[in-house]
């Protein structure tokens, strides 16, 4: 008995630290926190600072109330300290996209997508991982723009290639769209050479979107100077597309943005229908033109198709037009289009997928996030309520080891002199208390929480 009354205060820690744990977990769900959460959040933040639940809630409760800087450090910290709270991630992302950081806003998004585990967050994630990519690109050009002078004094990064849409000089509807798609095309087997750094053909468009350029505007060397010099690149090209009949003739030159001269050109002319082989010879006559030796790799990767099907190209391309545009619905169904023309074409399946997050996203509302936060949290809480009972046990198995006595006491009580047997202890009949009688063992009590 006499171990069980000194164990009483220790005891009574732990059932108090289960108690606020319980309390903590279960009194308000991260749907119900205001900005008037915050006082009484504050409060268990500080008895429990280490709680990655209480710590979510106020992260929550500070974003709510447009306190993005507090809002970011709190969840940055929850996050770190339990990185399955899918929730806790997600609005991490949106402070730190509300403060303008897109690199870390898109690092929670990729975070929250890989850990969430219903389908609604996950796809709330994905897609404003793919808004704020995009704006991280429209965030860049503004900067890019405002900085211009400081930026034309600046030496361009070695090797660095930009590829601007290509202007075309016909009237068909039709093949207008190959602007982009030979753009893009381009890109992609320029970047296949490891002795140049080629750019985004994303990137290039979010320039020359905020430069508000015409159609025309394009083909002027001083565009591509002036985009170049933003974009830091070295060298710049552009090209034109000109159709006749069924004859299709594309010219592209490289220019040097420090000199403003022109580096390489390339022009070849043949049926539309070989288009891929048109863009083909365009590219190994850049690289020639550039002194650039191609492997045979290189040579080889250069020379794949994404599609041989010409129409699905055009609609993919019609897909690239819609998005530089801005309308993600259209450009998801041209990529739909293209992909069900030929299965096989994986480009415009991903740029589907990708357009239709866009679509969805650029007409979200952050109150639309909260509302499949709301509708996720019961499949959610689990992590964050496995993250916090771990920090009651921990506070449990501290109350445990002040209960248990130590080998130093468990010493002491094996030499501690007892009442011989059949001995009576007239004082402690007196003073109705224990006499000094050794402990033969110890007693824990520990409640648990009902699941």
């Amino acid at each position: 008995m006499r171990a069980l009354l000194r164990a009483r205060g220790p005891l009574r820690f732990a059932l108090l630290v289960v108690a606020g744990g319980c309390a903590g977990g279960g009194a308000i769900r991260l749907s119900e926190v205001t900005p008037q959460s915050i006082p009484g959040l504050e409060a268990e933040r500080n008895q429990r600072p280490q709680d990655p639940v209480v710590l979510s809630r106020l992260g929550v409760a500070y974003f709510k109330a447009n306190r993005y800087g507090d809002a970011r450090r709190v969840l940055d910290s929850a996050v770190a300290r339990d990185p399955q709270s899918a929730i806790a991630a997600i609005y991490l992302g949106m402070s730190a996209e509300a403060l303008g950081d897109f690199a870390a806003a898109r690092a929670s998004f990729q975070q929250s997508l890989g850990v969430a585990r219903s389908g609604a967050l996950r796809a709330a994630a994905r897609q404003r991982l793919a808004l704020s990519g995009r704006r991280e690109l429209e965030y860049q050009a503004r900067q890019a723009l405002a900085q211009e002078d400081v930026l034309a004094q600046t030496p361009p990064e070695s090797n660095t290639v930009a590829v601007m849409p290509f202007t075309y000089g016909g009237t068909n509807d039709q093949v207008r769209p190959l602007t982009r798609g030979m753009a893009q095309l381009v890109v992609t087997d320029l970047a296949k050479s490891r002795q140049v750094r080629v750019l985004e053909r994303e990137r290039m468009q979010a320039i020359l979107s905020e430069m508000r350029l015409s159609e025309e505007g394009r083909a002027d060397p001083r565009t591509a100077l002036r985009s170049g010099r933003m974009l830091r690149a070295a060298r710049v090209v552009q090209g034109t597309l000109a159709d006749r009949d069924e004859e299709l003739r594309v010219d592209a030159a490289v220019v040097d943005v420090a000199s403003a001269g022109v580096a390489a050109s390339a022009g070849v002319s043949d049926q539309l229908s070989r288009l891929f082989d048109l863009e083909k010879q365009l590219v190994f006559s850049l690289f020639n033109n550039l002194g650039i030796q191609l492997s045979d790799a290189e040579r080889e990767a250069i020379n794949q198709r994404p599609t041989q099907n010409l129409q699905a190209f055009l609609a993919y391309s019609r897909g690239l037009e819609a998005e530089d545009q801005g309308d993600f619905s259209a450009a998801q169904q041209a990529f739909t289009q293209a992909a069900g023309l030929d299965p096989s074409f994986a480009v415009a399946a991903q740029s589907a997928t990708a357009a239709a997050d866009l679509s969805v996203a650029a007409a979200q509302s952050v109150g639309d996030v909260e509302a499949v936060v709301v509708q996720s949290e019961g499949q959610e809480s689990g992590a964050a309520a496995g993250a916090s009972e771990e920090s009651r046990r921990e506070a449990l198995r501290e109350g445990a080891n002040q209960v248990a006595p130590t080998q130093t006491a468990q010493a002491e009580q094996a030499t501690a002199p007892s009442t011989p047997p059949g001995q009576r202890d007239t004082t402690a009949e007196t003073t109705r208390t224990e006499g000094p009688r050794a402990t033969s063992g110890t007693v824990i009590i520990v409640i648990r929480r009902p699941p």
